[in-house]
């Protein structure tokens, strides 16, 4: 898949051995973004995660979630089921990525209170998921193509590792339209080729949100970050946060492909 996960639904980023000989300081920002890009998340995920809302006194709302992913040739699909508490229980959200760049993207959304589904179009990927600071083109995932890469510093360390500081800037205004954002900057380790912070430029009311992947932990030979927070600010002031906290993470077990289906979706697990 060519697709830079902002979150990425699994949140993973293949074991790299950089003890080769290759003097990392030569690789250009597109190099570096490539190779975040082209990480290996696993055939299948399977995880259980918790989304944490919380607003700006501090008062926190518990979402319990089940997450399901398989990678084919042509295609990415995920699955998010909501499994309590009631009030968004039985809701599920399903992405299709297709390999083929002329193809677009599917996503669809059940609300069990409606007992519809709905389709996510293009335009509407910038909104907030179920009312968190991701949006939809954070889950679903931004294309490493749609951006321009620069360099802004070789060497900055973050929670004591050495990572590159790098801006992506939207190619054109289909791009800031579909992701809602004007730009941002990334720290992305260099010992692993991971993301670990960004500051994003959000178009719409000149908010900036603040991400950050942490409890990075090694799983079957993937990295994982099992915490991922983002922060939305405006005006340097806190308005609200999420945070998605994985419990649990099994990669390259059994998941059906089939399940991956409107019927689904409205029947649950």
């Amino acid at each position: 898949m060519r697709k830079l996960m902002i979150l990425t639904l699994f949140f993973a980023t293949a074991l790299t051995n950089t003890t080769i000989a290759e003097d990392l300081n030569t690789l250009s920002a597109e190099e570096i973004m490539k190779r975040v890009d082209d990480r290996y998340t696993g055939d299948t995920s399977l995880s259980e995660a918790q989304l944490i809302l919380i607003d700006k006194r501090d008062r926190k709302r518990i979402r319990n979630l089940k997450l399901f992913g398989i990678e084919k040739d042509d295609v990415e699909k995920s699955m998010i089921f909501f499994m309590s508490p009631s009030d968004v229980k039985g809701t599920g959200y399903m992405s299709f990525d297709w390999e083929n760049e002329s193809r677009e993207d599917d996503s669809w959304l059940y609300l069990p209170a409606l007992q519809k589904i709905q389709r996510v179009a293009g335009s509407e990927e910038s909104g907030f998921f179920m009312g968190s600071d991701f949006s939809y083109a954070d889950i679903n995932g931004i294309d490493y193509e749609d951006f321009n890469y620069e360099l802004i510093n070789s060497s900055e360390i973050v929670d004591g590792h050495d990572c590159w500081v790098i801006k992506s800037i939207p190619k054109n205004e289909d791009v800031i339209k579909k992701t809602g954002y004007l730009e941002s900057t990334s720290w992305v380790r260099k010992d692993i080729f991971f993301s670990v912070k960004s500051i994003i430029n959000v178009k719409k009311g000149k908010r900036v949100k603040y991400f950050a992947a942490k409890d990075i932990q090694n799983i079957q030979g993937i990295w994982t970050a099992m915490t991922l927070q983002m922060v939305s600010t405006h005006k340097g002031k806190k308005e609200h946060s999420s945070v998605l906290k994985i419990t649990d993470r099994v990669y390259n077990t059994d998941v059906d492909e089939s399940m991956f289906d409107t019927q689904v979706m409205q029947r649950g697990i």
